[in-house]
């Protein structure tokens, strides 16, 4: 693994300790909650600060789930899905009490998803390994962009098919940029947003066929949206924003099939703000040094 620098600030706490918070995707990587213990190693020049528990950081990357009635009814490909998506390594499935028929079930569907990279079986579980993903979330936000804007060229040459296929594979870089985003800074929204956005616009672009001036002013605000999201970019979050605010406006007066984009663009006004302010108040000033007397 990479090594990952953070600047954080000391604290005080009470009248002589000192304090600094730890980033909250280390946290959650490590398996470190609220009121765990954690060791501080002396190393002369250096901290070192590590669990106490040496298995938190497998359990933080293991999802476990009771083969229950729940889960029958959700379906195990849903709850793979779940866990891909929220940054798991491991999904173990937990069967007590339940006969070999639906051992073998289990085993089948979860060998089936794509998304499992192998399969164990243990004394009381089934462990499934989750494939591994490419964990650089800008360019799996780069490449997604590509294929949603080549979504929006499509309805030049008015082919239906050609939206169904990419709407698809769109949605198969959504769930990897998902991944990628759980183990980093995202915000919950935009992961659903993206999530959503291939279906939303393959509807939206079958309903606004013949309208290229509106799906050429929708490609800008997912360009805007999807590339500022990839470096956090204020001025093109800023821009998405404004871009979503017209769309819903003229889309809210204009009604017919173009009131439509009504609901992508407020989900595109939200999210974009969202993303804004973060970026915004990730960017904190440089601590004033005291002027030399």
């Amino acid at each position: 693994m990479s090594e990952q620098v953070v600047v954080r600030k000391v604290q005080r706490l009470g009248g002589s300790s000192l304090i600094i918070t730890l980033p909250k995707q280390w946290a959650k990587r490590l398996g470190i909650k609220v009121g765990d213990e954690i060791s501080v190693i002396d190393e002369g020049d250096k901290l070192t600060i590590a669990p106490v528990d040496p298995r938190a950081e497998k359990r933080a990357n293991s999802l476990q789930v009771k083969y229950n009635s729940t889960v029958r009814s959700a379906g195990l490909g849903n709850v793979v899905n779940c866990a891909f998506m929220n940054g798991y390594s491991r999904l173990d499935v937990i069967l007590e009490g339940v006969g070999q028929a639906e051992v073998r079930k289990v085993l089948e569907e979860l060998r089936s998803s794509p998304k499992v990279a192998s399969v164990e079986v243990g004394t009381d579980r089934v462990i499934a390994s989750l494939a591994p993903s490419a964990e650089d979330a800008p360019r799996l936000l780069r490449e997604l962009n590509s294929v949603l804007q080549e979504m929006l060229d499509a309805t030049r040459s008015r082919s239906l098919e050609s939206i169904g296929v990419l709407e698809r594979r769109a949605s198969q870089l959504a769930e990897a940029t998902a991944r990628a985003l759980r183990s980093g800074q995202a915000e919950q929204m935009a992961v659903g947003l993206l999530l959503s956005l291939p279906v939303m616009l393959s509807d939206t672009l079958r309903l606004l066929a013949g309208r290229q001036e509106l799906v050429d002013k929708l490609k800008e605000m997912v360009g805007e949206l999807v590339g500022g999201l990839a470096n956090m970019s204020v001025k093109r979050l800023s821009h998405a924003l404004a871009l979503a605010a017209e769309l819903r406006k003229y889309a809210m007066h204009a009604g017919d099939a173009v009131a439509v984009l009504a609901p992508l663009a407020g989900a595109v006004e939200a999210t974009a703000r969202a993303l804004m302010c973060q970026a915004l108040t990730a960017q904190e000033p440089p601590i004033e040094e005291p002027l030399s007397e």
